[in-house]
């Protein structure tokens, strides 16, 4: 079942949103993906300045709405995959060595070249073989299989053994 795609009237011309071929739009065009690992790191840690008073910590982001934030709390909390500091940067760095890097001139090993949004989906969802990745992510579709089953492994391993 295909997942109909966004269009959009940019500067006179339509532009079509489709995640599946990894289309997300402009303002997405330069922008980092978290991983829900490290925004739960991010509200897990406490406060800069404490209300001695109230014995609450206060959050450095004050959001306009703090449903919203506590929800994206909650959320991150119970989705979080990696729970440590340090193991959110074992990730990190084992998806680095997988990212896209265009500007390569010589030919070894470059890995999958994956796109910021892929490597936020491969960390945030427990995918355990290739063919559902594939599923879940299709702009995997032309990554090698090897190197796709090899990166799932080690996440595999780093989420069992953290």
């Amino acid at each position: 079942m295909a997942v109909p795609a966004f269009q959009r009237l940019h500067r006179g011309y339509s532009e079509v949103e489709d995640a599946s071929v990894g289309k997300l739009g402009p303002e997405f065009q330069d922008a980092g993906c978290l991983l829900i690992s490290e925004v739960h790191l991010f509200f897990s840690r406490p406060g800069e300045v404490s209300d001695r008073e109230t014995g609450q910590s206060a959050c450095v982001y004050h959001a306009p709405n703090e449903s919203v934030t506590q929800k994206t709390k909650e959320y991150a909390e119970e989705f979080s995959r990696f729970k440590d500091q340090s193991t959110i940067r074992e990730v990190r760095a084992l998806l680095i060595k997988h990212a896209a890097q265009p500007d390569m001139e010589d030919h070894e090993e470059k890995g999958l070249q994956l796109s910021q949004f892929e490597m936020a989906q491969l960390a945030n969802l427990s995918i355990t073989d290739v063919d559902e990745a594939r599923t879940l992510i299709p702009t995997l579709a032309s990554k090698d299989d090897t190197q796709l089953e090899s990166l799932l492994h080690e996440l595999a391993a780093i989420q069992k053994f953290a």
